[in-house]
């Protein structure tokens, strides 16, 4: 489907230009969602992470297994939680996402910590605010 507006203002025109451009099939199956999410909160938190690294991670996820992922970004067993954003030092935030897949298969999760859809990647990675960032991973 493609959408032509007329008539718009130049933040609207930029606001959609930058917009994280994520394609989904029309298969609900396709899009991946945690099973855990109406009963964590953890995947509301307002912040991001650092940006571990600027590409996704693909892992194979076993269906109805609990799962940890790193959203504070300074986990060292990406893209999952080592409890890094425990140490007081730190002075970390964001607490991990837990979350559970329904299907077993490879899925890609989001190693910039700016994902909307977390922990899945939505291709945000591709986005100039994490391009140009500083990753933990050296590319």
């Amino acid at each position: 489907m493609i959408l032509i507006l007329k008539n718009m203002s130049p933040t609207t025109s930029w606001a959609l230009r930058n917009f994280p451009k994520v394609l989904f099939s029309t298969k609900s199956a396709e899009i991946p969602t945690n099973a855990l999410k109406d009963v964590t909160t953890a995947h509301k938190q307002p912040e991001n992470g650092v940006v571990y690294d600027k590409k996704p991670f693909k892992m194979p996820l076993e269906a109805g297994k609990r799962y940890v992922w790193c959203l504070c970004g300074h986990s060292h067993t990406q893209p999952f939680c080592d409890g890094t954003h425990r140490n007081q030092q730190l002075k970390i935030k964001l607490k991990p996402v837990a979350f559970k897949v329904d299907e077993s298969k490879d899925y890609w999760l989001c190693n910039c910590k700016h994902t909307a859809n977390r922990p899945f990647c939505d291709g945000t990675h591709k986005q100039p605010i994490v391009q140009e960032a500083n990753s933990v991973v050296k590319q």
